[in-house]
């Protein structure tokens, strides 16, 4: 299935994460100039610039979904990989703290949930600067991952995550391993952000929560498979607290049951596999596992660090300043 010798701590079939998804959304959310779903907007002959309902929508993050998560993940005896805007961080400060204290990773993301193309890369820098900063302040300690808006990669995200220290970037759609990128005589680890999300049954025009489930389900049994014929993998699956419903962590619940009955099953943080990575495979970049990536690389402009000056000029083709 790939190319490397690779394995997982005591020779798991598959890693597995699950993610949580705690964001502020830009003060556009909601009006006619938002861009972060189709539809969270107001027509253009409405009497109100901004359609109220999606800001409640998204208020129920703090008032209830959070809480209703964390309570999941200690039920299943889970520690989950949460990505943090730095408003989160400013706004709910004790909330952050608990979710830390119950053995909760929180990866930076950046000041709110902008998306980076529409962000000059100074604009992106300055986003994690704020959010490194405030993170140090309310948590007391630096983080190690960061991850992206909506995934929005830049050919600024590396170097940016690099010159703040961070040593993980877990934003990428490419691959269901993690592997190394070597940037300027540094390394950071990518890892996929995560395969499905309930983000996926946002609104009643998407599928259901239980639909979503079964597919994680699916993919899971694939993966796990591979992992069992030699090739292990990584699978992440994405929680959003505004979208923590009832409806929706019930399957959510039946889908840890069935993945904490499996054996060889490593349930792991994103910090986890980072440390896994730097320590057993320091030279695993995509290529090892996949030579085709280097050719991906170059006609994309994907920045793994395995393309060279071909794939770099790719990337940058597509910056406008």
């Amino acid at each position: 299935m790939y190319s490397a010798d690779f394995s997982w701590p005591d020779g798991a079939h598959i890693a597995v994460v699950f993610n949580m998804s705690w964001e502020t959304w830009p003060k556009y959310l909601g009006t006619a100039d938002n861009n972060q779903k189709a539809g969270e907007t107001v027509g253009r002959h409405a009497k109100y610039t901004r359609n109220m309902m999606y800001i409640y929508q998204h208020a129920y993050a703090e008032t209830s979904g959070m809480q209703r998560l964390l309570d999941v993940w200690d039920r299943h005896e889970i520690n989950a990989s949460c990505y943090v805007d730095g408003l989160n961080l400013l706004n709910y400060p004790a909330l952050a703290r608990e979710a830390t204290e119950r053995g909760h990773e929180l990866l930076v993301q950046g000041w709110d949930h902008t998306f980076l193309w529409e962000q000059s890369a100074q604009e992106q820098r300055e986003s994690v600067r704020k959010t490194v900063d405030i993170y140090q302040e309310v948590l007391g300690k630096r983080p190690t991952g960061y991850t992206t808006s909506g995934g929005t990669l830049t050919p600024e995200s590396i170097p940016i995550a690099l010159e703040h220290g961070l040593n993980y970037i877990a934003a990428f759609r490419n691959c269901d391993v993690p592997f190394i990128i070597n940037h300027d005589g540094q390394k950071i680890v990518g890892q996929n952000s995560y395969a499905l999300t309930d983000f996926g049954a946002y609104s009643g025009h998407d599928q259901s929560p239980r639909d979503i489930i079964t597919q994680w389900r699916d993919f899971f049994d694939v993966l796990y498979s591979e992992g069992q014929r030699g090739s292990p993998k990584m699978l992440a699956y994405g929680t959003h607290p505004f979208l923590a419903h009832g409806h929706r962590t019930a399957p959510l619940e039946e889908l840890l049951r069935y993945v904490k009955s499996r054996s060889k099953v490593w349930i792991a943080t994103r910090a986890q596999i980072t440390d896994w990575m730097l320590k057993k495979y320091p030279e695993h970049d995509l290529s090892v596992f996949y030579p085709e990536a280097v050719s991906s690389d170059k006609w994309y402009g994907l920045s793994l660090g395995v393309g060279g000056e071909e794939a770099t000029a790719e990337a940058y083709r597509f910056r406008k300043e």
